[in-house]
């Protein structure tokens, strides 16, 4: 048997690649070479200066900030385990009015620009915030605003990871443990928990990943006391200009990411559909468990959003529009119709860009079976839009000022989103559906076209939705490639930020309100509720 085997793979190898798996690696191509010029080559470029450059990980300065950019992500990872895995349980069991919706408006939080978090935190729980007046503790010199934000960002990201994994659980197995003695608490623990921990841990994975990664609210909220990986990285490049450190710390984070996404790869599953059963509806202690967690949840992930909103109409002695008027300020320089026209039309060729290259990443995946380029569609989220700035002027120096470097970070930020979002899409297609069409005498063109592009629209609609309003707040990227008539609602804001004064907060505020509400706007009317990130 050994031999026939044998015999037979060696039989195989030699016949000619199938049309669909060559096909896939034809569609590949594009995205393949945009990876190849604007990732691999950055990447190698900064591994090939700071390679050599081992001294920044001999400092004890770089091993604390190495240390603490860790911690601060297993905290929270810690954190949102112990509030969203009880909460998915509780969710998989019962019957929760609007859960569909729920866990659809969950999403929001994760589009929302990162300074707009950043200023909802900072008007609650900052030095002049409303929750710190009344309650008199300021932790604004404390680490806990970066938890928060932290928290606020992907507390839903692990919400919905979890409640998938145990979704899968079939519930017959948790009502045989309840049927020899076990109570609920102790069949979820060793019925439930087992079976959805590869979904868990995915979750987890993914959540540490975006936390270390996280650039925005540490540069922002931490100080010199808080800094990560990601602002000692910032400082190097554009304060300190010095770039081989820099590529050595950014090689080392890189590292750590690699090893936290292979092993997401190996976790992670195809998005699954909630089971067709009545559940039952919460009653006592559970009730009372599950809608308080959901209450600390919204609280956590929509009160910043609320924060920003109202601190912009409202000033020390009450409702005001000052701040308005002096952001619709015809003086202002850099004007808004600047900053909103460079974002607006940043993100609109972003979007196409990002849309072609995903789906054809995504396509390429599915028809070729490949698991190199379903790997490949994951590296870009390895590096973060700061290391994939500094990994662009290493590698192409002289076109530091084209706006075409600028809108491919943008690109290689946004393509894999779509490519995650529309590749279980692709993988869930009826292929009797489609072998119908063919029978009936449609060519795989037309196939496509009538069968298979309507069902992965939703798909691809949210893909779309989340790449756009994602790189309506981009951030890190920008302060590294921008020029000053490059300037956008981010750094618009961001410039404010560093200005002191009510005034200048104020008009922050309003920036963000207006970031939010193009972020949620370009979300609602793309998004076709089924794209999910996996």
């Amino acid at each position: 048997m050994l031999v026939l085997g044998a015999a037979y793979r060696k039989a195989v190898r030699r016949l000619p690649p199938s049309p669909t798996l060559t096909l896939g690696w034809l569609i590949a191509l594009p995205a393949l070479t945009f990876l190849g010029v604007f990732l691999i080559w950055p990447l190698i470029k900064v591994m090939r200066v700071g390679g050599v450059n081992l001294s920044v990980w001999s400092d004890p300065y770089f091993l604390g900030r190495l240390g603490w950019t860790l911690g601060q992500a297993g905290v929270t990872v810690t954190l949102g385990a112990l509030i969203a895995w009880p909460l998915a349980y509780l969710f998989s069991r019962h019957a929760v009015p609007g859960k569909r919706g729920l866990l659809r408006l969950l999403l929001l939080p994760f589009v929302t620009p990162t300074l707009v978090a950043v200023l909802g935190l900072t008007a609650l729980l900052g030095p002049r915030g409303w929750l710190t007046q009344l309650s008199g503790i300021d932790l604004s010199e404390s680490p806990v605003l970066i938890i928060l934000g932290n928290l606020f960002f992907n507390l839903p990201i692990m919400l919905r990871l979890a409640y998938g994994g145990f979704a899968r659980v079939p519930p017959s197995l948790i009502g045989a443990a309840r049927t020899l003695g076990a109570s609920n608490l102790r069949a979820a623990l060793t019925v439930a928990l087992p079976l959805a921990l590869p979904g868990l841990a995915a979750g987890a994975i993914l959540v540490f990943l975006y936390s270390a990664l996280s650039f925005g609210l540490p540069l922002t909220l931490g100080g010199e006391r808080y800094a990560t990986l990601e602002v000692e990285i910032y400082t190097l490049t554009a304060y300190e200009l010095k770039l081989p450190e820099a590529s050595a710390l950014i090689l080392g984070q890189f590292l750590v990411t690699l090893a936290a996404t292979l092993l997401y790869t190996r976790l992670i599953g195809g998005a699954v559909p909630e089971a067709a059963r009545r559940l039952p509806r919460a009653r006592g202690a559970a009730a009372l468990f599950l809608y308080s967690l959901l209450v600390l949840v919204l609280l956590i992930c929509f009160s910043p959003l609320l924060a920003v909103a109202v601190r912009s109409v409202t000033g020390t002695a009450g409702p005001t529009l000052a701040f308005w008027r002096g952001v619709l300020a015809s003086d202002n320089d850099p004007p808004l119709g600047l900053l909103l026209g460079n974002t607006l039309r940043f993100a609109g060729l972003t979007l196409c860009g990002a849309v072609l290259l995903g789906a054809s990443h995504a396509l390429s995946t599915y028809l070729s079976r490949s698991r190199a380029l379903d790997a490949l569609s994951l590296l870009p989220l390895m590096l973060s839009p700061v290391s994939v700035g500094v990994g662009y002027l290493l590698s192409y120096p002289g076109w530091a000022a084209q706006l075409g470097l600028l809108i491919a970070a943008y690109t290689l930020i946004a393509s894999p989103l779509i490519t995650r979002s529309l590749l279980p899409a692709l993988r869930a297609l009826p292929l009797r559906a489609l072998e119908a069409a063919r029978t009936l005498g449609a060519s795989p063109l037309a196939a496509a076209r009538t069968v298979a592009l309507p069902l992965v629209w939703p798909a691809l609609r949210g893909g779309a939705a989340l790449s756009l309003a994602t790189v309506l707040g981009e951030f890190g990227a920008t302060l590294v490639l921008t020029r000053p008539e490059w300037a956008t609602l981010s750094t618009g804001l961001y410039e404010r930020l560093s200005r002191p004064g009510a005034q200048n907060l104020g008009e922050a505020c309003v920036l963000a309100t207006i970031l939010l509400g193009l972020s949620l706007g370009a979300f609602t009317v793309l998004d076709g509720g089924e794209g999910e990130v996996t």
